[in-house]
């Protein structure tokens, strides 16, 4: 295997920390001078700012746990039952809240979580020394931090600079390309459509990145807020795009013909970043109708269009205009600048149904290994308590999360028996600090190596040192009670398993229909609420579902199903506009809107609409069209949210005649 020099300087960035850290604990005296080594393990990245943030968040969870812990033995010191639940409790709760935040934010609350079992759980049976153990577990763990963050900032740190320009340059090709094919009128194919849906994932994890970049000192905060106002601005150009293709797609021949040159000048300028004049827009309204009855129709179809091509070719712009200041080629205008300047990051979904279930599975799970270790009192007991849970709270979200703990077992397993051969094999030949290194060395350069590419080798490290006993003055621990440690964390890491399916059902499949069932409920919630403010978040979390979606779709081998998504936010922002118009429209039309949205929200469950709804949209269509039937007359916005659901739900239906 190939080693590259980033891996050689993380492995090395690793090592150096552990033992600067390990050290000092050792000389000023701390209990437990290994979980500084272990902090060390867990914090090292290999760019600065994710160092900065997780050593942020874990000291902050791991003190306010500490304090936590503090007020409860206060409370339980005599119950010790009472201890034990309410710290299960807790934690808990802290597992929940991590699951619902999806940025870096959530290691503080999962590190709450585990510090509290860790301290209160574990050392039930000693309420006493519980205040010098809390004060030893903060000092040990803000000793890897400083040492770790020390570390790298002289050796070879790395800015998420990079990486943050690195997603721009994939970003704003991907989405110029797929605006050119828009205005040329090519059709993606199901792959096609799907790559396309991977680059706004790529979009939207930038939120998760928000996080750590905050907290690299390299990064000005004013270029942060340049990237993310281009996040955003791009987030609004993709169903854009969506709404524009369905809408050359539906014109007739002799239409696009017609359409060439305006096509031609939007390109123009998405090529140049300009903002289009308004003559684009008149010439797309002005486009010549057929004698036919569809005339209405088509200028519906050709007044959406021009608004489209407008705005999004203005936001591509604005994309343009930030970059380059973004890049130092230019300043941006007053006005620009003050809302770049307001930008904050793009919201990420919290999931409160999957974040429940997964709390519930820790909770059984933690009561029934407490009951099994209170029933029996076995000394390792709090072992198995506390794989279980961390198995649950790192791996218990995905879609399969049996196939990702039992990935976990395989390696806490590896990292048992490597941290056998480092306790009883290397160790005892370590005779003062430089051989100590030396043996330290044998154990956590590879590994360190291998973590750099690997986040799971980390795990070997962290789990290897964790179960020795590693002292300043090294004494290895009776073999015995190596063993049973070992088969206590490998049972809790086992049940963690049956946790993880008690509340909830696994596979991509079924993950997937949850998703689209949440999207149904909130189509239906918006069609029961006018409110615009909801009409906006409602577009950013369906963008947030859909980049969640695309991945799952490519593991479930159903890229052709990845076209619908961007149908069905183009329908729920459709049926918020509609819903928002209700009350300013006439008595009939607001009845026959009422009728169109009630049963939109019956066929939900639908695999395909039925014509009864397109027969509905009509009559609201009807309703709502000038009683001279003119063209030239404009319509409002509710006849533009029903032109749009009808070309979302029946794009190749014949096309809407006004009744007479």
């Amino acid at each position: 295997m190939k080693v590259s020099a980033d891996q050689l300087i993380f492995s090395v960035k690793l090592f150096v920390a552990g033992m600067i850290a390990f050290a000092i604990a050792v000389r000023i005296g701390l209990p437990n001078p290994y979980w500084a080594l272990v902090t060390c393990c867990v914090c090292m990245n290999s760019m600065s700012g994710a160092i900065r943030s997780k050593a942020v968040y874990r000291f902050t969870g791991t003190f306010c746990a500490g304090f936590v812990t503090l007020a409860m033995v206060a409370l339980f010191a005599s119950a010790p039952l009472l201890l034990i639940a309410a710290s299960g409790i807790v934690a808990t709760l802290a597992f929940g809240i991590s699951f619902l935040d999806r940025t870096p934010r959530s290691y503080g609350f999962q590190l709450f979580a585990i510090t509290l079992m860790l301290v209160a759980v574990a050392g039930v049976d000693h309420p006493e020394i519980m205040f010098d153990t809390v004060v030893a577990r903060v000092s040990e763990i803000t000793l890897g931090i400083l040492a770790t963050t020390l570390v790298d900032g002289v050796i070879a740190p790395r800015s998420l600079e990079g990486a943050l320009r690195a997603r721009l340059h994939r970003w704003l090709p991907s989405i110029e390309t797929w605006a050119k094919d828009v205005l040329d009128g090519h059709e993606a194919d199901a792959q096609g459509e799907h790559d396309r849906l991977k680059t706004l994932a790529d979009i939207t994890s930038l939120s998760q990145l928000t996080g750590a970049l905050r907290y690299d000192p390299t990064i000005h905060r004013d270029d942060l807020r340049h990237a993310l106002a281009i996040q955003q601005r791009l987030l609004r150009i993709v169903p854009l795009l969506s709404a524009i293709g369905s809408r050359i797609a539906g014109l007739g021949e002799a239409e696009r013909l017609a359409l060439r040159p305006s096509l031609a000048t939007a390109r123009a300028h998405l090529d140049a970043g300009t903002e289009p004049l308004p003559d684009l827009a008149d010439a797309v309204r002005s486009l010549p109708l057929d004698a036919s009855d569809a005339r209405a129709w088509q200028q519906l179809v050709h007044d959406a269009l021009a608004d489209m091509l407008t705005e999004m070719l203005t936001l591509w712009s604005e994309v343009s205009r930030i970059e380059a200041a973004l890049s130092g080629k230019a300043k941006l205008a007053p006005a620009l600048a003050r809302t770049v300047s307001e930008t904050q990051a793009f919201p990420l979904n919290p999931d409160i149904d999957h974040a429940a279930r997964i709390a519930a599975g820790i909770l059984v799970t933690y009561a029934l290994l407490c009951g099994l270790w209170y029933a029996t009192g076995w000394h390792q007991g709090a072992n198995a308590v506390l794989f279980s849970t961390i198995a649950l709270a790192f791996f218990g979200g995905g879609d399969e999360p049996g196939r990702a703990i039992g990935m976990f077992a395989r390696f806490a397993l590896l990292a048992t028996l490597l941290a056998g051969i480092l306790c009883y094999g290397l160790l005892p030949l370590a005779a003062d600090f430089a051989t100590f290194a030396m043996m330290m060395g044998l154990f956590m350069l590879p590994l360190g190596v291998w973590a750099a590419v690997n986040p799971m080798a980390t795990l070997i490290l962290a789990f290897g040192l964790s179960n020795i006993n590693l002292q300043g003055h090294y004494s290895p621990p009776d073999f015995g009670t190596f063993v049973e440690a070992s088969v206590a964390s490998m049972l809790g890491i086992f049940t963690a398993i049956l946790g993880a399916g008690l509340f909830r059902t696994w596979g991509v499949q079924h993950q997937l229909q949850r998703v689209l069932r949440i999207e149904a409920r909130e189509i239906a919630r918006l069609s029961r609420s006018p409110s615009r403010r909801l009409r906006d978040s409602y577009v950013q979390r369906a963008l947030d579902r859909i980049s969640v979606v695309t991945a799952r779709l490519a593991a479930a081998g159903q890229v052709e199903r990845s076209a619908g998504l961007l149908i069905r936010l183009r329908v729920g922002a459709n049926v918020a506009d509609l819903r928002s118009m209700g009350n300013a429209l006439p008595a009939d039309g607001r009845q026959a809107t009422d009728r169109v949205l009630d049963q939109l929200r019956s066929e939900f469950d639908k695999p395909q609409p039925s014509s009864r709804l397109l027969a509905l949209i009509d009559e609201a269509l009807d309703a709502l069209w000038p009683g001279d039937g003119s063209p030239g007359a404009r319509p409002d916005r509710a006849i533009h949210a029903l032109a749009g659901l009808r070309i979302a739900l029946f794009e190749r239906a014949p096309a809407w005649v006004p009744a007479t």
